[in-house]
This record gives C-alpha cells, sequence and structure tokens, in this order.
C-alpha cells in the first residue's frame, strides 16, 4: 500500500464510512460492531474507483438485504438473534459474487477485492441473501 492508496482510503473514512456504516444499521434496526480491515481494501491500486467501488462492493449489498430481510419485526428480530458481528475486508482475493460472504459464529464476513465486478451489485446482494435467510 503506496501513498496514494493511504490517502485515498483515509477520505474516504472521513467523507463516506459512517453515513454508509449508519445506513446498514438503520436498515438493520439494531446495532452491532463494523470492523473494517482498511489495509486491505487500499491493496488495490485503483484508488480513482475507491468511491464508486467501495460502496458498490461491500455496503450496497448489504443495505439491499438487510432492507428485504429485516422488512417486519419477524426478520429483524431473526437477525438480532444471530448477527453479532460484521467484517469488511479484501483478503483472499476474492473477485466472485458466489464466495465473497460468510457466515460463522455469528460473524458476518465480506471478502471481496476492493474494484473488481464492482457493477455486480445485484449478484452480490443474491448471494448474501441466500446466505443469510438460510442461516435464520
Amino acid at each position: 500500500m503506496g501513498l496514494k492508496e493511504k490517502r485515498a482510503i483515509q477520505n474516504f473514512k472521513e467523507t463516506k464510512f459512517e453515513d454508509l456504516k449508519t445506513e446498514v444499521l438503520n436498515t438493520l434496526g439494531f446495532e452491532v460492531p463494523m470492523e473494517v480491515e482498511w489495509d486491505s481494501l487500499a491493496k488495490d491500486t485503483k484508488v480513482d474507483l475507491y468511491r464508486e467501488a467501495i460502496p458498490a462492493i461491500y455496503f450496497q449489498p448489504q443495505i439491499e438485504t438487510f432492507k428485504d430481510i429485516c422488512q417486519d419485526d419477524l426478520g429483524k428480530e431473526a437477525m438480532k438473534e444471530v448477527l453479532k458481528k460484521i467484517v469488511i475486508k479484501n483478503e483472499n482475493d476474492i473477485w466472485s459474487a458466489t464466495k465473497w460472504a460468510k457466515f460463522e459464529d455469528g460473524v458476518l464476513t465480506l471478502d471481496h477485492e476492493t474494484t473488481s465486478n464492482m457493477g455486480n451489485v445485484e449478484d452480490r446482494i443474491y448471494y448474501l441473501k441466500e446466505l443469510l435467510e438460510n442461516a435464520l
């Protein structure tokens, strides 16, 4: 990670992250810790895409999935019982929507390359929703 990547990640953290995190938590309807492994997101050198890619890769799929699952008290309560933490990272060079999300021991881990396939939001929503609904 070079200076360009560090600056781009810092800018994203300062200008976009809190709003996106708040939107995710508001959609869930309850508080849950969210851990972002920022250094891993900055492995990607396409810094000009971070501002658009990070929300499309990691946040929009969560928001849309949680809107659907938590649309009523039954869904909110089911999620509240099982979801204990959300982890966002780019650790294992995953670019496929079929492999990007894991849910184990109450921890939802979203591991995806920071700028790869950023337009495949609907695919990530589909597989995330399948994963979570099967866990509820």
